[in-house]
């Protein structure tokens, strides 16, 4: 057994050292690629609307703020939106309030192609990135979504925690815009049809934010 052991070891290691050496010239490629990048990176960073309006120190690899494009969009069109960044992490986004409505960017929702649904899972509050991978993930394992909230349940759990956050202000409801092409990227047949019909949700097209966020308003004037 201890020769058997022994080898499975070796085995192992080898394994090991093989996939270390195959794939170490595409990291150091990788490396070299974002090493050449950086000046553009920093450039991007430090023009983007958001940081001249909220200056802040540039991190290795950083893209520009996650409110950027619609905090940008909704400053050059002197759109009657109000931003308010409360959170102490300048990371964390903040919320965008039109009248007594909040408008909402994050796209915190994935499509369950069996019940057909849009779902939020409950522990997503941020809805960071990563989060919601995990979530794409858990869903192509076949997971039970049970526990998963509706659009309805997010949009009242996203008007609690406003309410929370900004010292009880109060936002009647929440519209969730969308990109018509992340959802297209991202998800299975019938997802964009699901989300069409949803009452709260406005999908835009690539580039078109600024001109969805003028016709909502123009429709609540």
């Amino acid at each position: 057994m201890k020769i058997k052991d022994t080898f499975s070891s070796v085995l192992g290691m080898i394994l090991v050292s093989m996939i270390f050496i195959i794939f170490l010239p595409f990291f150091l490629l990788y490396l070299l690629f974002k090493l050449l990048m950086t000046p553009f990176d920093y450039v991007k960073y430090k023009r983007s609307r958001y940081a001249k309006d909220f200056p802040h120190r540039y991190k290795w690899l950083a893209s520009p703020h996650t409110d950027n494009e619609p905090y940008t969009a909704i400053k050059e069109n002197s759109l009657p939106v109000e931003y308010i960044k409360w959170h102490e992490d300048y990371e964390m986004p903040g919320y965008f309030v039109y009248k007594d409505i909040l408008l909402n960017f994050s796209e915190p929702f994935f499509f369950d192609k069996q019940k057909g649904l849009w779902l939020c899972w409950p522990g997503d509050k941020n809805w960071e990135e990563e989060e919601e991978r995990e979530c794409e993930e858990s869903v192509d394992d076949e997971e039970n979504t049970d526990d998963c909230l509706t659009v309805e349940a997010t949009a009242a759990m996203v008007l609690d925690e406003f309410y929370t956050n900004t010292g009880g202000r109060e936002c009647k409801k929440v519209i969730f815009f969308y990109s018509k092409r992340n959802v297209d990227n991202n998800y299975e047949e019938g997802g964009l049809e699901a989300m069409q019909k949803l009452e709260d949700v406005i999908i835009y097209e690539k580039g078109k934010l600024a001109d969805s966020l003028k016709e909502f308003i123009c429709k609540g004037q």
